[in-house]
């Protein structure tokens, strides 16, 4: 029997009190490694084989699961837990990697740029094990850069705001990450990713993000996504018309821009007044040519104040049909007052969900390396950890 130098119990022990459902064991294995060799072989030349880099990899993704904030951490951590290293694929019997070696290993990855496509396999597996709602939600997060601002600006990071909920704004020196998720039976799911200085509006990544978002979720699931759910941050006209050249609905919240109370032909939310200046009744949409149609609303019970400036003489009382494709903004399908319209935005509230298990359990928010290609690859860690 030997004694691993640095711990008190041979490792025989913990082999016996492993646990196969270990949560930590279970996300490691469960990840893909044969991508990353192709990008990094071990080298095989004269000198020292060096460490092998799916073991490197691991051991990233392990700083994630355990919360380490810093490299010097998870190199103590590896290195009084065998158990651990053992999991990522490093031989016990040999010393631990040092800060040097993780320092060299990211910034390859950094510089290499080949985590987009170590996700977008892992992403592919995960997609073919769910079933879809046919919504991508879109939306953004602050990622705070732990560093001192400078003039000349060559880190990417830059001020921004954060909004809250009462409508408070909150200053903050950093990045924004915009994602895209598609809601699934099992959650929402990242398709998309950009990281930009927090200075940037969402909704100059919203077109990138929805073709992406539309690429994948058809290319998994057979069909396009029939809704894109953004919130006010997003309210442009083009968002709108994009969406219906993917052959969806853009269900954003709208932001009348000091508009509010002005429109004659409709109210604020787009349902259009009858010639007595009443608000109708919203009837459906013919697909074929999107169409909304709209009644008059004493047709349905409801009270109005008419004196019949209408001049409708059916039964079925005044009738007005809107082209969505006249006002994609305005219109959509189902319509925005509809009860049908709120339910369907109530779902966009899953990629918030989503930013809060990336900040409070994988610690996304936790940056502490100073460059905008540095925190991507930090993110881009996150994300694979959690598709794991």
């Amino acid at each position: 029997m030997y004694i691993l130098e640095g711990v008190l119990f041979p490792f025989e022990v913990f082999i016996e009190n492993f646990n196969e459902q270990d949560k930590i064991y279970k996300v490691i294995t469960q990840i893909k490694w044969e991508e990353l060799d192709k990008f990094y072989a071990c080298y095989s030349g004269p000198g020292r084989k060096g460490y092998d880099r799916q073991a490197l990899f691991r051991a990233l993704v392990l700083k994630k699961l355990m919360g380490l904030t810093t490299t010097k951490a998870l190199v103590k951590c590896l290195a009084y837990s065998p158990l651990l290293a053992y999991w990522c694929g490093f031989d016990i019997m040999k010393p631990t990697p040092s800060e040097s070696v993780f320092s060299r290993f990211e910034k390859g990855l950094t510089s290499e740029g080949s985590l987009g496509d170590l996700c977008n396999s892992l992403l592919s597996q995960v997609l073919s094990m769910t079933t879809s709602t046919g919504e991508i939600a879109i939306d953004s997060t602050d990622i705070t850069a732990k560093e001192r601002p400078r003039k000349d600006g060559k880190t990417g990071a830059a001020f921004g705001h954060r909004t809250a909920s009462s409508g408070e704004m909150d200053i903050f020196y950093g990045y924004k990450l915009h994602l895209a998720t598609v809601n699934t039976n099992h959650g929402p799911i990242p398709v998309a990713a950009r990281i930009a200085p927090a200075n940037y509006s969402d909704f100059e990544f919203a077109e990138t993000l929805m073709n992406e978002g539309y690429y994948f979720h058809n290319k998994a699931f057979g069909f396009a996504p029939s809704y894109y759910l953004m919130d006010a941050g997003y309210d442009a006209e083009y968002i709108y018309s994009q969406a219906l050249k993917l052959r969806g609905q853009a269900i954003v919240k709208l932001n009348h821009r000091g508009k509010k109370g002005t429109y004659k032909e409709h109210t604020d939310y787009g349902t259009p007044l009858c010639p007595g200046k009443n608000a109708m009744v919203y009837r459906g949409t013919e697909k074929k040519n999107l169409t909304n149609k709209f009644c008059y609303p004493r047709i349905f019970g409801q009270p109005v104040d008419c004196q019949g400036e209408c001049g409708c003489t059916s039964s079925y009382g005044y009738v007005k049909r809107v082209s969505i494709n006249e006002n994609p903004r305005m219109f959509c399908s189902p319509h925005r007052g509809s009860r049908t319209w709120h339910e369907i935005y109530k779902h966009r509230t899953s990629i918030e969900r989503l930013f809060s298990v990336l900040k409070g359990h994988l610690y996304m928010d936790r940056l502490i390396k100073r460059g905008i290609d540095k925190a991507f690859t930090d993110i881009m860690i996150c994300l694979i950890t959690f598709l794991a």
